[in-house]
């Protein structure tokens, strides 16, 4: 007969039993790796279809804010044609001068109360601070006091949509 090795096998059926189980353990491999590889497809279809959730949410909020926007800017267009008709009206009425002056006067004090009711608010000019005032020059005078006022500020809510624009106060026996 054969030889037999240690264990008292052929060498021929020892080769065979290890070919049939590395065999089965490459079958074994490959199930799983079909099966990770249909796990990952899946997993990357999860990922590419939020994605494309997301940029269309995205988009939609974009969209969602421009459209208000335009809704707010259309309700404050719309409240400021009331005012452009008082101005048409006035320019157009053969009144005096004292009149004239009157109707003006009701006219900004009209678009004042309307620009308040959406949140304006002038700035006071009281000191100088460089968060609300813009300094155009310098004049002898307390230190920081504002002196002149070329063109008033506002604040639309807590932002500053228009600085001050200030003559400011320097001491100038301070300098010397």
């Amino acid at each position: 007969m054969g030889e037999r090795d240690e264990g008292g096998e052929p060498p021929e059926t020892d080769c065979e039993t290890k070919l049939a189980e590395m065999k089965e353990e490459l079958r074994s491999l490959q199930s799983a790796l079909e099966a990770e590889t249909l796990r990952s497809k899946e997993l990357l279809d999860t990922a590419r279809r939020i994605q494309a959730e997301f940029d269309n949410y995205k988009k939609r909020s974009v969209r969602d804010v421009d459209e208000k926007v335009k809704a707010a800017n259309d309700k404050l267009i719309a409240e400021l044609l009331t005012v452009l008709d008082d101005l048409d009206r006035a320019a157009e009425a053969d009144t005096n001068e004292e009149l004239l002056r009157s109707g003006v006067e009701q006219v900004r004090t009209n678009l004042r109360s309307l620009l308040k009711g959406y949140g304006l608010r002038e700035i006071p000019a009281d000191r100088f601070d460089p968060q609300y005032h813009e300094a155009f020059g310098v004049g002898e005078g307390e230190d920081g006091c504002i002196l002149e006022v070329y063109q008033k500020g506002y604040c639309l809510g807590p932002r500053v949509i228009r600085h001050t624009k200030v003559k400011v106060g320097k001491n100038q026996e301070k300098q010397e």
